[in-house]
């Protein structure tokens, strides 16, 4: 199964192959965890999360469309959102019931963090990420990596929301400059 598309294996899982899905686990396995433990920092909940994240895929591969992006981005997007449940959860926030649907990326075709998640190794996230002002990075760490929602975070820091949404925006923004500098931009169009 190695030679067959990550399309092709959402469509064998789909119709019930379990080899395929464990070829997606074989390659995108260790992303997956990866990720997780980057949003938990805890190996068990990080474990658990992309088990979860797994047997949702299991569960909800027909929801996946191509036209709305990769199946690579589809399948960290549903271990994105499962480990944001788990640390709400762990944090004692209610955990939010996402479908697989919520969970696919944008169809922005230059959405900036699509691009630095599928192009940026941890080491190399942290680099570019030290690039921005505190305040822009503060806030990106708590909406991506903590599952904080912009709302939330304006309460947290007690910032106006505008502000928030503010420095997202610039912070990833800035984030796509490093990328299209480093040579890592994903297209050949014109950084926005």
């Amino acid at each position: 199964m190695e030679e067959l598309t990550d399309d092709v294996l959402l469509q064998l899982v789909h119709f019930g192959n379990e080899s395929a899905l464990g070829a997606l686990y074989d390659r995108y396995g260790k992303l997956a965890y990866s990720l997780a433990y980057r949003i938990l920092g805890d190996v068990p909940a990080a474990e658990d999360a992309v088990q979860e994240a797994f047997i949702n895929i299991w569960r909800r591969s027909g929801s996946f469309a191509t036209n709305r992006g990769s199946a690579r981005n589809w399948v960290m997007a549903v271990v994105h959102h499962r480990s944001i449940d788990i640390g709400r959860k762990r944090r004692g926030l209610l955990p939010r019931e996402l479908t697989l649907e919520t969970a696919e990326l944008p169809d922005d075709p230059h959405d900036t963090w699509a691009e630095v998640s599928n192009t940026l190794d941890r080491e190399l996230l942290i680099r570019c990420l030290d690039q921005i002002p505190e305040a822009q990075r503060e806030v990106i760490e708590l909406a991506y990596f903590e599952g904080y929602t912009q709302r939330e975070i304006s309460e947290l820091k007690g910032i106006p929301l505008g502000t928030v949404k503010g420095r997202v925006r610039i912070g990833l923004e800035k984030l796509r400059s490093i990328l299209w500098e480093m040579g890592l931009g994903g297209s050949s169009d014109e950084p926005r």
